[in-house]
């Protein structure tokens, strides 16, 4: 959240949590949610939450009663969350294979249905809104269907596929160089580059020894850090070269 220098985090509990980044104290706790919170995402001063229970909770942080908003996507586990880079729908994947598109309506009540589902054939837990086309969000399936899936939520259409040959654990979208980015698992627990949109593989980063679970992008725009099960991370700075794009590792942590 840029505005207020906050983390949040979830608990095995179903706890919310608020840490001053700046002061390394927790500002609040809030409650709802009756199961593990697997996955979280801010829009503004909303702070929205998926549980294994299959529920999407929305908080608003300024207010003294922060609850505002519940849905049950379905029986099965939130896996992954995230706002449009537009803040106008929330993409929701679930542990069944459903990604919903839901409206921008925090208060939304326990019968709200999503303006779109698209199954998938395996655990949608990769997921992640095109920065630059707001329509645009990028999938990865799991290792029943490892194929990364770019749609386009306005038309319904998928716009490009590609057989990674791996269960897909995270995805990254590089705005600088028009790339996208797989973290991925078994059988290969590497980092795979692609270019966008013919979705050819550009280059490949072999060094985890296990499921790339997380991966994100410097500030900056110049460096990539990954996180694996392997209790390994990575930070790789890239740079343009005629016709490639040069990786190089610039930092490791155990």
């Amino acid at each position: 959240m840029r505005e207020n220098p906050w983390l949040a985090l979830a608990t095995s509990d179903g706890e919310l949590q608020l840490w001053d980044i700046e002061t390394q104290k927790r500002m609040r706790t809030m409650f709802g949610h009756l199961s593990v919170v697997g996955t979280l995402s801010w829009n503004g001063h909303i702070l929205s939450s998926g549980s294994r229970l299959g529920y999407i909770h929305h908080h608003d942080v300024r207010a003294a009663q922060p609850h505002i908003g519940a849905v049950r996507q379905s029986k099965q586990s939130i896996c992954s969350l995230q706002w449009s880079p537009d803040h106008t729908l929330l993409a929701s994947g679930s542990s069944g294979g459903l990604l919903n598109i839901w409206p921008n309506d925090p208060g939304m009540g326990g019968q709200c249905r999503p303006l779109t589902t698209i199954s998938h054939s395996s655990a949608v837990k990769a997921m992640m809104w095109c920065p630059w086309q707001s329509a645009v969000i990028a999938t990865g399936g799991g290792i029943k269907d490892r194929m990364l899936h770019i749609w386009n939520v306005s038309s319904l259409k998928k716009l490009e596929i590609a057989d990674t040959k791996s269960q897909i654990c995270s995805l990254l979208w590089l705005p600088n160089t028009k790339e996208l980015i797989t973290g991925e698992g078994y059988p290969w627990n590497k980092i795979s580059v692609w270019r966008y949109p013919m979705l050819s593989n550009s280059a490949e980063l072999c060094d985890h020894k296990g499921r790339v679970l997380h991966v994100a992008l410097s500030p900056e725009g110049n460096r990539i850090f990954s996180a694996g099960a392997d209790e390994t991370a990575y930070v790789w700075k890239y740079r343009m070269k005629p016709n490639t794009m040069h990786f190089q590792k610039d930092n490791c942590f155990n």
